[in-house]
């Protein structure tokens, strides 16, 4: 819940704009989402123009309303590069996603409301369906870091700000200037971003649960705001480099031992399982008129 009374009532006149551009996703009109978006952007900048002068709390709360409208944006953009076979495209949305997320619960103090838990634990199982283990990791000697605000050295006693923190609605950040060689590229499993990855062909191999939840939209199986979570099983099938012989022969699989004490039992082999999980949700539950700000 927003603390100020007008960012409130901001986010209420937003709502059934929000609201119908949860639909609009939901049934795959992005196009229609997208400028549900853009009136929300002209009102919200409207208010922030008129609130110029405003205090610091007004300001940086308008900022989180933002973000809130950016993370609808990149949601419906991952769906839509997923219902359209982009897989690396959506990979990107879906950490942009994941950003803007991050960003409005830090700012709103962590607060926890149905429609983001929603959105966090969905975002979580889609990372589950891409291929994705090992990230790059860049490092570069750098000359100096420049402040988003005052444009000082962030790392020197000139710059008062932060990183990371909010000033009248702006976010402090530091732009690397001067930018020297690279000094190493690392492979690690926890970077901070998860954009810098191995590239994939769209119709390879490696995003085949992707493209099922691709199968299960366009057949219209499962709806975006229907997709719950992935459930892991041990399942046993028909092993297809499995050869009947004489028990007494050299097995097939060239190890040198007779077939009866090599593969004459490896008939059915075990393998990983995922199921993708549905569970119809409803929007006006997870966005309900009593919400408030999230």
């Amino acid at each position: 819940m927003f603390s100020t009374e007008q960012v409130n009532a901001l986010f209420q006149k937003l709502r059934l704009r929000i609201l119908h551009a949860l639909y609009q996703i939901d049934g795959l009109c992005f196009e229609e989402c997208e400028k549900d978006l853009t009136e929300m952007r002209a009102v919200i900048n409207a208010h922030g123009q008129s609130w110029h002068s405003e205090i610091d709390e007004v300001l940086n709360e308008v900022y989180v309303v933002n973000r809130f409208v950016d993370l609808l944006s990149s949601y419906s953009t991952t769906w839509l590069n997923i219902s359209k076979k982009k897989y690396s495209a959506s990979w990107g949305s879906l950490q942009s996603s994941m950003d803007h997320l991050r960003s409005v619960k830090k700012f709103t103090n962590g607060t926890s409301s149905i429609i983001l838990d929603f959105f966090e634990n969905q975002l979580i199982e889609l990372e589950k369906l891409y291929p994705y283990k090992i990230f790059v990791s860049m490092g570069a000697s750098v000359e100096w870091f420049e402040c988003s605000i005052c444009g000082k050295d962030m790392d020197s006693l000139e710059c008062e700000h932060i990183k990371g923190e909010l000033y009248r609605g702006k976010l402090a950040y530091a732009t690397a200037k001067k930018i020297g060689s690279i000094d190493h590229v690392a492979m690690v499993k926890y970077p901070q971003d998860k954009r810098c990855v191995i590239q994939y062909d769209d119709d390879g191999p490696q995003f085949k649960l992707v493209r099922y939840v691709t199968d299960l939209l366009t057949t219209k199986t499962m709806s975006p705001f229907s997709f719950h979570h992935l459930e892991y099983s041990k399942r046993m099938e028909t092993n297809p480099d499995f050869r009947k012989l004489p028990r007494n022969e050299k097995c097939y699989c060239g190890s040198g031992k007779k077939f009866k004490k090599c593969c004459e039992d490896k008939k059915l082999v075990e393998f990983d399982h995922v199921d993708i999980v549905p569970r119809k949700t409803e929007l006006s539950n997870i966005f309900p008129s009593s919400a408030g700000a999230p």
